[in-house]
């Protein structure tokens, strides 16, 4: 597994990594989903685009090896500062260089987001399980509802949150709550893989970061400003996803300027591994199409 590198933006330690050799053609950086790492993409994942070109995983801030400054407050996690954080790191890896956004979730909600507030950096944009608005349902719901009770809702989470960190085979089951076919995805033949390399992350992440974002993300939306995204952008959603209501990718389908919507039935929140064969094919027809244009 490649060591991550750090980057200093604002304050803020993210951390990526390079998942690929290849350095011409368009840069692709990754994105990963709420309380993830950046070793969510695994290899059989990231090599879908290794011949668009180099290849980076990319941290949301606060999420290790990523680190929110000392006395970062939750009214300071704006879609807007997320947007300038991530265009900073990818300044710091690529250069000047415009990239495809590759985000999954809360990583698609921020790619939109760069895509917005940072326009300059953004060639593409592929959003899958993502959102505008941050509420969330299902598990990820109540989370944000026991938040939102005080200082015991928030010790109650905090210790529900450190249970998936426990051990990999209760992390393994914190997974099904994503899904909607659950034999697809503990059948997926890299669900190993990837559980094995985000387990020693997942466990070190800092609870007080994860609770400033669910008790940010009710408050975001992004939706009126989703016009202003006019680089292509493909948004891929499960037609049963349990934690970000389908509509929300209709939404920024409908609302992007050069948006197509893709939607996958039977799947949940993890498209991805439950329909890895539907996921697949989507994504190489959209990046033909895509590289065709530029």
């Amino acid at each position: 597994m490649t060591e991550s590198r750090k980057i200093q933006i604002e304050g803020h330690q993210l951390a990526a990594v390079s998942t690929n050799s290849n350095d011409a053609g368009l840069p692709v950086v990754f994105l990963h989903g709420i309380g993830g790492s950046i070793y969510f993409w695994t290899p059989d994942e990231t090599a879908l685009f290794d011949k668009v070109g180099p290849c980076y995983s990319l941290s949301l801030p606060g999420h290790y090896p990523a680190i929110f400054p000392p006395g970062f407050g939750v009214e300071s996690l704006t879609a807007e500062l997320m947007a300038r954080l991530l265009s900073g790191a990818i300044r710091e890896m690529v250069g000047n260089r415009k990239v495809l956004l590759v985000g999954h979730s809360t990583g698609g909600f921020a790619a939109l987001s760069t895509a917005i507030y940072t326009p300059e950096v953004v060639a593409g944009v592929i959003c899958i399980a993502g959102f505008a608005k941050g509420q969330w349902t299902g598990a990820l719901g109540f989370a944000q509802w026991l938040v939102q009770q005080g200082p015991i809702g928030r010790a109650l989470f905090k210790q529900l949150f450190g249970l998936g960190g426990l051990n990999p085979a209760m992390y393994r089951a914190f997974w099904q709550v994503y899904a909607a076919d659950h034999t697809a995805l503990l059948t997926y033949p890299h669900f190993n893989t990837l559980i094995n390399n985000t387990f020693p992350y997942v466990r070190k992440l800092d609870p007080e970061s994860m609770l400033s974002y669910y008790m940010a993300m009710p408050k975001i939306d992004i939706s009126q400003s989703l016009p202003k995204i006019t680089a292509p952008t493909c948004v891929i959603v499960g037609d049963r996803d349990p934690i970000v209501p389908p509509v929300q990718s209709y939404i920024i389908a409908e609302k992007a300027a050069n948006a197509n919507l893709f939607v996958i039935k039977g799947a949940g929140h993890l498209a991805i591994f439950e329909k890895p064969a539907e996921y697949k094919q989507i994504i190489n027809t959209w990046v033909a199409q895509f590289q065709s244009m530029n």
